[in-house]
C-alpha cells in the first residue's frame, strides 16, 4: 500500500462543502473543519456550518494521487512551498480536529502569531492537544499552527497544560 500524507487544497470561492462531497464520492479521505454559527436571514435566526479556514480542505492521498486532485470539481490549487506540495503532519490535523470539536470558541488568525512554548493539555476539555502556549492581553491561548495557512487559537488555563 502506498504511503499517504495530508495536503491542503484550495477551493473555488464558497465551494468547500461541494469539494468535500466530491472527494468523499471519489473515496478520498478528507477533513473540512467547520463551526456552527448563527446568522440572521430574512428576520429569522438560522444555524449554519461555515468552514473554519475559508477556501481550504485537507486531503489524505499518496504522492501519485496528487495529480488527479486538481481535476476534482471545485479544487483550484494545492498548498505549495517552493513549488512542492506541502504535507501537513498527522499530528497537526488531529490537533486541529480536537481543538475544533472540543473548544467552545476558537479564533483563526492569519497574521503573525508570536512563538510560544510547546505544551500538551493534560486536563479539561482540550485534553491531549499539543500546541503553543501564548499570552494575549490578560489571557492564555493554545495555538495550533497549520503550515503556511493560519493559526487556530483557543483560550486555556495555565493549570491544564504541561510544558514539553
Amino acid at each position: 500500500m502506498e504511503k499517504t500524507n495530508w495536503y491542503v487544497v484550495f477551493t473555488a470561492s464558497r465551494a468547500e462543502k461541494r469539494v468535500k462531497l466530491c472527494l468523499e464520492q471519489a473515496g478520498i479521505e478528507n477533513y473540512l473543519p467547520v463551526r456552527v454559527v448563527e446568522r440572521e436571514c430574512e428576520g429569522q435566526i438560522r444555524r449554519i456550518e461555515v468552514p473554519i479556514i475559508s477556501g481550504c480542505v485537507f486531503v489524505r492521498v499518496s504522492e501519485v494521487g496528487l495529480s488527479s486532485l486538481l481535476s476534482t470539481c471545485g479544487i483550484i490549487a494545492l498548498l505549495k512551498s517552493e513549488r512542492v506540495p506541502m504535507t501537513i503532519s498527522d499530528e497537526q490535523v488531529e490537533n486541529l480536529r480536537l481543538l475544533n470539536e472540543r473548544a467552545g470558541d476558537i479564533e483563526v488568525v492569519d497574521k503573525a502569531i508570536p512563538s510560544g512554548e510547546m505544551v500538551r493539555v493534560v486536563q479539561g476539555e482540550l485534553l491531549g492537544i499539543r500546541g503553543e502556549l501564548i499570552r494575549v492581553a490578560d489571557r492564555h491561548q493554545i495555538v495550533i499552527r497549520v503550515s503556511h495557512l493560519a493559526g487556530v487559537c483557543a483560550d486555556i488555563g495555565l493549570d491544564s497544560v504541561e510544558r514539553l
